[in-house]
């Protein structure tokens, strides 16, 4: 098979104004059946690939890796993998719900969450990005079933305006302690987090503002999703972040819009 995902993905004016409204929407059927399988066998080749040799056990690894395997910037060096993270379809879904004149890429990571992994803590997605403006965010695709069960992601609606907005909103920042984040989102919200049980080939797309978690994967399957993170052209770079080294941003100057050969306008 060769897909061709070079159609828009028709985003309607109900899930715009959704998104607009909690940060978040749920997308059936990005990839039919027959692609998700494709991709599915590509990508698991690529984790395969990146993760041979280490035959640790969950209870051996960092606290961080017992969340979660993260296999990043794969459209680099898996010409199939490409085929989706700089797809049209993909991307019009981040143009339509960003409203961006053109979205560039920002990267693509596959994220395995394994039989028994721990919950993903709580955390803002831009705490990782040294962008001045905010108009980014992370389309989740499901290359199997995913539930609840497994580690299936919880959002908290209107998190992404209610100014909760910072650096130190990561998941190792959760880890330690460090941050008090679902505190202040529920101080700042007071909404009970919304999950989605996803079929293969459905997605949801989040802003990066938009606090999110997941429970264990509490089951005896593999929770497979590829991920993709976009922005909009046109948002400058924060050199005083601390994610400022982040190499798809090499060579930016400060509050100046980022543009390098790792993040194409790809609509």
């Amino acid at each position: 098979m060769n897909p061709n995902l070079d159609n828009e993905y028709p985003v309607s004016r109900k899930q715009i104004s959704f998104f607009e409204e909690n940060g978040f929407v749920f997308l059936p059927s990005v990839l039919s059946p027959e692609e998700t399988d494709w991709f599915r066998g590509i990508i698991d080749k690529a984790v395969d690939d990146r993760t041979k040799g280490d035959n640790r056990k969950l209870s051996e690894r960092s606290p961080y890796e017992r969340e979660f395997l993260q296999c990043g910037h794969l459209w680099w060096e898996y010409p199939e993998i490409k085929k989706l993270t700089l797809s049209r379809r993909a991307a019009s879904i981040a143009k339509q719900l960003l409203n961006g004149n053109h979205i560039r890429l920002w990267h693509d990571q596959a994220l395995y969450k394994l039989p028994g992994g721990d919950a993903t803590e709580p955390h803002q997605d831009v705490s990782y990005w040294p962008m001045k403006d905010r108009n980014a965010g992370t389309i989740w695709i499901a290359l199997d079933e995913v539930s609840a069960a497994m580690g299936a992601m919880n959002f908290i609606p209107g998190t992404h305006k209610a100014g909760i907005d910072g650096y130190n909103f990561t998941i190792e920042d959760s880890i330690s302690g460090k941050s008090k984040i679902l505190e202040v989102s529920a101080k700042a919200v007071n909404k009970k987090p919304v999950v989605y049980n996803l079929k293969p080939g459905d997605a949801t797309f989040h802003h990066g503002l938009t606090v999110h978690y997941t429970k264990p994967n509490a089951t005896g399957r593999i929770r497979k999703g590829m991920t993709i993170i976009y922005f909009n052209d046109g948002v400058r770079y924060d050199a005083k972040s601390p994610a400022k080294e982040h190499f798809c941003a090499a060579g930016s100057e400060d509050d100046q819009p980022i543009s390098t050969e790792r993040t194409p306008i790809i609509i």
